[in-house]
């Protein structure tokens, strides 16, 4: 029976990277006068977040406290956006399951964010960003800090299943040993999926519909 269900951030819960093109769009060209290719972006995609600003514009600047101040300027321009019906599902299953997060973004980003969306971050059990581990996703050892809380709370492995839309979430979480189901916003990692015969899902409506049809998780 699964009993906690654990969440990527990035694409997963909110739209992440249609937000950010477009901030790094417009700090690229007005703080370096350049431009930053959407296929730059997407070999950055996932990195912790100084090892992703880096990637990105360590050629301008090695200095990650400048580098962050430029971008979290920015980024308060762009506010993120949930994916439809995202924190709609967690409240309510708020008394069914434990919720969590599993995110290589930074802590305060994903705070914030939160913040200016309005969402109670009491939801969630932990909010585990880059700077809660040393490793990362595909490294299934990122799940370390946060089973040790769900153990706490007497849940095991086998209770526990994470949703994400990448192959590092599906790589990392199931050889952790936690049950994957994916989530396909769009059609990028779609293939991905479907040749693994992975389990996913389009939307958080389709999710509800998932694990009403799940016996283990009822």
């Amino acid at each position: 029976m699964i009993k906690a269900i654990l969440f990527d951030y990035d694409d997963t819960l909110v739209q992440t990277r249609k937000t950010r093109y477009n901030t790094i769009d417009k700090l690229s060209n007005e703080v370096f006068n350049t431009k930053v290719t959407e296929k730059e972006i997407d070999e950055a995609w996932g990195l912790p977040a100084e090892e992703f600003l880096l990637k990105l514009f360590g050629r301008f600047s090695t200095d990650i406290h400048y580098l962050w101040s430029v971008y979290v300027e920015f980024s308060k321009k762009d506010l993120n956006v949930p994916h439809l019906n995202a924190f709609d599902f967690i409240h309510q299953f708020q008394n069914s399951f434990l919720f969590g997060i599993v995110t290589s973004s930074s802590e305060k980003v994903v705070h914030r964010e939160l913040k200016e969306l309005q969402i109670d971050t009491n939801l969630f059990l932990r909010i585990q960003a880059a700077e809660h581990t040393n490793v990362h996703k595909p490294n299934p050892n990122v799940f370390e800090p946060i089973f040790q809380l769900l153990k706490n709370e007497n849940i095991e492995k086998n209770e526990v299943i994470y949703i994400g839309d990448s192959p590092a979430d599906h790589e990392s979480s199931s050889k952790f040993g936690f049950h994957f189901l994916g989530i396909a916003h769009d059609n990028r990692h779609v293939p991905y999926f479907q040749a693994r015969n992975l389990s996913f899902v389009r939307s958080f409506r389709d999710l509800e519909d998932y694990l009403l049809n799940q016996k283990n998780f009822s």
